[in-house]
């Protein structure tokens, strides 16, 4: 379904020949040197002043001072409320009861609460008998969430940024795990990368080719440049009365501040859509992020939108406004007359716009006495409310516990897509043996590269969402095609070598991401992705290389930091090692992977057992089930001769993994110390029916037989 558009371009086309001719006349009568070099920036793209690339962004508290009315009733909608610290004043949540969630799946139970006026999360496990044998607490620095539906809470460390496992659901004044988290609880370590924190707040100074730090203390709040555009040249046109601006006081449309009511329909819907159309996919511009958009661009100039193929049956969600609207009638129908502003005025919170607001809004296209007024059970008259009837009220198929208004407006609402009446699920989340998906560009995103973005929209899926090998048998022919159009497409190269690399063809993507990283030097995720190959090919100094390049660009990045202290470890490097984990926990101090490695390499190389025990004890503390850990502390007893003590731990392996080969040959050994000769046999017979070719199970067991 295509928007008929053909009358807006011609209207806008004419707006910019005059624009265009006016630039050319202010250059030639006054050649102001930072003005010029604004308008010649431009190219003659854009109408607005403000989208050059150089206008700075100034903050809500400039546009506070001229515009006070409007900015504290903004201030309590959901988009000027999405972001701030707690508080005793924006308390809505009721911590004068002891709630406490279970979560069945992982056997833990969580907790919020206030102390001395700060804010906790917690979580802990009981054994049978009743006693917590495990608790953990972060501290609440930001809440993310206006409360009108659901809030949810973020702590950082050293700026980096994760969502905690506890919402408070509004309507039902309930906490609840965090949404999402019933399928997958990833507890305190869930990121929030840049993508979501720019839909939920003011852009953040978020650092990059990290995953989730941000200069801190963050902004609270989306701001109103997000919607209008950076605002210094607005500022600088209503207090420096200069020359700068004295030759555009006579435009019609104040040029230095962009108001999306007097957009064209596209760059009109982009303003709302760089949030509120989710799709499954979204895959950027070469060269370009989320913040590099601007009100007055059209949102294919920085990402496009890929929705499966049948988007129109399926989920109801909490971002999906922009999918659902473009089913209606309603906006179909109008030409581009029905927008996300025909209904909402963004200043105002929906909590205070009444049934006969919304009404008006309906019978300004719709004349009552057209529609039918005589047919059972339908009330078109004065008391009649149209929300109510055909825009469907309820869950979402991806948050729980909400109230939510499918912006699909429909004659009947019925059951098709109509979200959920019991517990979410997150739908994208598809089976591994479930049938792929087909991707498809959402209308107004295409930006041209189609092929190619598809490729990498499909890599992307198989990536984050579903890894299914359809998905990157779709992407190579996609990708390789595109690349012959696009030779200098450094995102598409990426995909390129990216899909090499996970259909296990490292050889080629060893090619394509060296051919990357030499033309784009500063790219710190392509030495990660090259280095990740050739430690694939085993070729572990150019592994540790390409690991170093990526540190160089960004330091702190501790996942890449475990990766070269494990090529440190693996090639005799052991003091390099060891400081390079410590680099790592020094940056983030619960990282159980690196724990884990610090106690190996202390136990094994440094022959320092209790500063093991202190690494995978302190590892167990943040994660008790990690499995890699309780079998490294196993073995740390089973060294320092406690074969009882590890005898427990590596069957609480085996009881949360029956099929734990090294748990499994562990026992062994101990059950053969032990002169449990039977056991030890049938724990090396389980090995081998896991791996039939295991070199030390057979070497044990024909060892044993042979007594």
């Amino acid at each position: 379904m295509k928007v008929k558009l053909k009358y807006i371009y011609i209207l806008l086309s004419a707006v910019l020949l005059a624009a265009l001719s006016y630039f050319v006349f202010i250059r030639k009568s006054d050649p102001d040197s930072e003005r010029d070099k604004i308008l010649s920036s431009l190219h003659e793209k854009y109408y607005y002043l403000n989208l050059y690339g150089d206008v700075k962004y100034t903050g809500t508290a400039k546009c506070v001072s001229c515009h006070s009315d409007i900015s504290e009733s903004y201030h309590h909608t959901g988009m000027g409320s999405s972001l701030y610290k707690p508080d005793s004043g924006n308390e809505i949540e009721d911590y004068s009861k002891d709630f406490t969630v279970y979560d069945p799946k992982n056997d833990m139970y969580y907790e919020a609460y206030r102390k001395n006026g700060i804010y906790f999360q917690k979580e802990y496990r009981k054994d049978k008998a009743g006693n917590i044998i495990h608790s953990l607490e972060k501290k609440t620095d930001y809440i993310i969430g206006s409360g009108n539906n659901t809030r949810s809470y973020l702590y950082q460390e050293n700026g980096f940024m994760y969502e905690m496992p506890l919402s408070w659901f509004t309507e039902k004044a309930k906490w609840d795990l965090s949404p999402g988290y019933q399928r997958l609880n990833l507890r305190f370590k869930r990121e929030i990368n840049q993508e979501c924190m720019n839909c939920h707040n003011s852009y953040s100074g978020f650092f990059e080719y990290s995953e989730n730090k941000f200069q801190m203390p963050l902004p609270e709040g989306i701001s109103c440049e997000r919607c209008h555009g950076p605002g210094e040249l607005h500022v600088r046109r209503f207090t420096d009365k200069g020359n700068f601006f004295e030759a555009i006081e006579s435009d019609t449309i104040d040029r230095t501040i962009v108001n999306p009511v007097n957009l064209p329909l596209e760059e009109k819907l982009s303003v709302c859509f760089q949030c509120h159309l989710q799709g499954d996919v979204r895959v950027f511009a070469d060269g370009k992020k989320q913040s590099d958009f601007r009100p007055g661009m059209k949102l294919s100039e920085v990402k496009s939108v890929f929705v499966q193929d049948n988007y129109e049956k399926g989920d109801f969600k909490i971002a999906s406004h922009a999918a659902r609207m473009f089913l209606s009638d309603c906006f179909v129908k109008s030409n581009g007359g029905m927008t996300c502003l025909t209904c909402h005025d963004p200043h105002v919170t929906v909590k205070n716009s009444t049934k006969e607001f919304f009404n008006g809004k309906c019978l300004g296209c719709h004349d009552r006495n057209s529609l039918s007024p005589s047919k059972a059970g339908v009330d078109h008259g004065s008391g009649g409310n149209c929300i109510n009837c055909h825009m469907h009220q309820g869950n979402t198929s991806d948050i729980l516990h909400v109230n939510f208004t499918d912006h699909w407006i429909r004659k009947r609402t019925g059951d098709t897509g109509s979200g959920n009446s019991g517990d979410a699920n997150d739908s994208e989340q598809k089976d591994k043996n479930s049938t792929p998906v087909t991707l498809k560009y959402f209308d107004f995103t295409n930006d041209g590269n189609s092929g190619l973005n598809l490729g990498i929209a499909y890599v992307m899926y198989y990536e984050t969402k579903h890894p299914h090998p359809e998905y990157l048998k779709r992407a190579f022919p996609l990708l390789e095609e595109g690349m012959k159009k696009f030779p200098g497409n450094k995102t598409a190269q990426y995909y390129l070598g990216t899909a090499y690399y996970l259909d296990g063809r490292i050889p080629e993507a060893v090619k394509v991401l060296e051919k990357l990283v030499s033309s784009d030097t500063g790219n710190a995720e392509a030495f990660t992705r090259l280095g990740s190959a050739y430690e694939k090919s085993g070729d572990l100094q150019k592994a540790a290389d390409s690991y170093e390049k990526s540190l160089k660009i960004f330091p702190e990045n501790v996942k890449v930091l475990n990766l070269l202290g494990n090529i440190y470890y693996r090639t005799g490097k052991i003091n390099e090692a060891a400081e390079t984990y410590k680099k790592g926990i020094r940056i983030i101090q619960d990282n159980t992977a690196i724990l884990t490695n610090l106690g190996d390499i202390s136990l094994y190389q440094l022959k320092t057992p209790d500063a093991a025990f202190n690494y995978l004890n302190k590892a167990l503390e943040y994660d008790p089930d990690k499995k890699e850990t309780i079998n490294s502390l196993g073995n740390a007893y089973l060294i320092t001769g406690n074969k009882a003590q590890a005898e427990k731990l590596f069957n609480r392996v085996l009881s949360m993994d029956p099929g734990n080969i090294p748990a499994m040959g562990n026992l062994a050994v101990i059950y053969e110390d032990n002169g449990n000769e039977n056991e030890s046999r049938k724990m090396l017979l389980r090995i081998l029916e896991n791996v039939p070719n295991d070199r030390r199970a057979k070497e044990m067991l024909a060892r044993l037989n042979s007594k």
